[in-house]
């Protein structure tokens, strides 16, 4: 009895904890956009990027400026467009906005 509730209590704890949200998708990054500070739009400073293959209603991958691993991915982003590598893009696809913008939640993987 005891080891089932613990067994059950475990599945919940994962099941709660989980990043089930979220959608992952792979590519090789084939364009990087970044906007400067007169910008006239709200992508001020921030960067919208494409995969060479991207998710059904998707056309951009976004990080804003004020996003805490900016320079993380937009360095991951070079390295992989530049080394021609695959990434793997985490995104919430319930998120898309009516463009067809979605934010970046991670970069989980490069690979080849």
């Amino acid at each position: 009895m005891w080891k089932r509730n613990v067994v059950i209590t475990f599945s919940l704890f994962i099941l709660f904890c989980s990043n089930s949200f979220a959608e992952s998708f792979s590519g090789k990054v084939t364009r990087i956009n970044l906007y400067g500070g007169d910008w006239g739009n709200s992508w001020k400073g921030g960067m919208l990027y494409k995969l060479d293959k991207m998710p059904a209603g998707v056309t951009y991958f976004t990080v804003r400026q004020s996003d805490v691993a900016f320079d993380n991915f937009y360095s991951a982003l070079l390295a992989a467009q530049h080394a021609k590598s695959k990434i793997v893009i985490t995104y919430d696809p319930k998120a898309i906005d009516a463009y067809g913008y979605v934010t970046t939640l991670s970069i989980t993987s490069i690979s080849d």
